[in-house]
């Protein structure tokens, strides 16, 4: 009789608050990473559209594009372009991604760049640095 009174399904588990939590503070840090987010993808566009200027690449802009951006790096770095197809399909992404680390390294080449620079890019804010270094340095 006293499962009877309670609900015990997992919905009802889940949606559960503690309490503990003020609905601003959740809001100020939403905005917060809403707007490093977009901070993050402004820089990092901008950082790879001169990298591909330098390269002399036609279509530069499609740094801009979220999905584009990994077809003018294929292409810049003398891999096929056909590989972004790749990122999409579980377990081929994985060699999708290899190929993308590699064109990675041919235009850090091409810009005569040191490429051991990209495991620099590992670490958090100096990634921003070492990407800024590339494209306007």
């Amino acid at each position: 009789m006293l499962f009877a009174i309670y609900d015990w399904s997992l919905v009802y588990f889940l949606a559960q608050s503690d309490g503990s939590s003020s609905a601003s503070g959740g809001t100020f840090g939403g905005l917060f990473g809403l707007i490093f987010g977009l901070a993050a993808y402004v820089f990092t566009s901008y950082c790879f559209y001169k990298i591909y200027e330098k390269l002399g690449e036609e279509n530069a802009w499609f740094a801009w594009v979220p999905i584009l951006q990994y077809w003018i790096m294929y292409k810049a770095g003398n891999q096929s372009p056909y590989w972004i197809i790749g990122l999409f399909i579980p377990f081929v992404n994985l060699a999708a991604a290899i190929f993308l680390l590699i064109a990675f390294v041919n235009i850090v080449k091409k810009l005569g760049k040191n490429p051991w620079l990209i495991l620099l890019m590992l670490i958090p804010i100096v990634n921003f640095v070492i990407l800024y270094q590339f494209a306007l340095g």
